[in-house]
């Protein structure tokens, strides 16, 4: 794989581009790491993708608890649960 530049904006945002964003199947959660002077952002399978297949049939408002359960492993994601 060969460097690219990409721009941080004012809030300290990198926008990934897209070819790499295909290349390594990132969706929309990612593990940022620093190694001395690098960063290293590597690709995490959404854990809601697991949740989903969890929900039992019959639930009345499946979205709302879709929406509790991103809810929640984002906040255990945050934790720095690798």
């Amino acid at each position: 794989m060969t460097a690219e530049l990409a721009k941080v904006d004012k809030k300290g945002r990198i926008l990934l581009p897209a070819r790499i964003r295909r290349e390594l199947n990132i969706k929309n959660i990612v593990e940022i790491e620093v190694q001395g002077k690098k960063i290293i952002i590597k690709p995490v399978e959404d854990p809601l993708n697991s949740l989903e297949k969890l929900v039992v049939k019959g639930t009345k408002d499946v979205e709302k608890e879709i929406r509790t359960l991103r809810r929640i492993a984002e906040r255990e994601l945050s934790k720095g649960g690798s």
